[in-house]
């Protein structure tokens, strides 16, 4: 059963990429305006659709609370990093340290917290799935006249990736009876936090930046969906997995299939490095998956 959940993980996040990335490309606002909008309605989508699947209950102990608002730190500490080196230098070189940050930072905890061991072909499964990142990436890659402040975002990025899965698997060790609870907070506090900037920016004119046309709603509403869905399914499935495995498998999986997406959708050439990328991945999943 946890490898199909997995499987529906994989496809959910990917397509949450997919839409988001149609929603940004149609947002008829200013550009830099579709991220905390988007911040905003999707705390809500995951509020309100975690409260519906916890059948309308709330119950959060201090523990659950702290580990929520870290979580929530986390996940602004992402989205700003994100949003910061992509301003600042090589989106693909961001991309290789975001994947590398949700693989390695919830292997150390597992391994030093949680005394989860690896046995020797999925260590070397995980270290090709990083390879595959490189490769895949490779290419586009273009480190030349960077500032210093986009490596520093970078490392940010690095960690803020992997605390925020590392701290969902603490949730489910602390308490996984609360895991919806905390998953609330977490998104309730981040959509408080995108509020904030959002009404500090535009002061009075925050209601414009929601006036959204037909062609970026569809894809909004969709990839709201696809977030609620899966983050449920993901706090559903973490108790039960290695979170080294899952993280590695997740991420790469999302990885190749968006590398799917780029060549369907948006007519990007399959390059050799690419493919060669894209054939390691699936050979890691695979592995990992015996």
């Amino acid at each position: 059963m946890s490898t199909l959940l997995i499987i529906l993980i994989i496809l959910l996040y990917s397509l949450q990429t997919l839409f988001c990335k149609f929603y940004t490309d149609r947002y008829p606002g200013r550009p830099e305006l579709a991220s905390p909008v988007f911040c905003i309605l999707e705390s809500i989508a995951i509020v309100l659709g975690t409260l519906c699947f916890n059948g309308f209950r709330f119950s959060a102990s201090w523990a659950t609370v702290l580990i929520g608002v870290l979580n929530a730190a986390m996940l602004f500490g992402y989205n700003t990093s994100l949003i910061k080196a992509s301003a600042r230098g090589s989106y693909a070189f961001m991309n290789v340290m975001m994947l590398f940050g949700g693989i390695l930072v919830p292997m150390l905890y597992s391994a030093i917290f949680l005394g989860e061991t690896l046995s020797w072909y999925q260590l070397a499964a995980i270290g090709v799935m990083l390879v595959a990142c490189v490769v895949m990436n490779l290419e586009d890659i273009k480190l030349k006249d960077t500032p210093l402040s986009y490596y520093l975002f970078c490392l940010l990025l690095f960690l803020c990736n992997g605390l925020y899965g590392t701290l969902l698997k603490l949730q489910s060790v602390q308490n996984d009876a609360q895991k919806s609870e905390m998953v609330m907070i977490t998104f309730a506090l981040m959509g408080v936090i995108a509020l904030i900037q959002l009404v500090a920016k535009e002061r009075g004119n925050t209601a414009a930046a929601f006036r959204l046309n037909r062609k970026c709603i569809v894809p909004l509403i969709l990839c709201l969906i696809s977030a609620a869905l899966a983050i449920n399914v993901l706090v559903f499935v973490i108790p039960m997995v290695n979170i080294a495995v899952f993280y590695t498998v997740e991420n790469g999986g999302v990885l190749l299939l968006s590398g799917i997406y780029s060549i369907l959708f948006f007519k990007e050439k399959l390059s050799l490095p690419k493919a060669a990328g894209m054939l390691l991945a699936l050979v890691s999943i695979t592995v990992l998956s015996m």
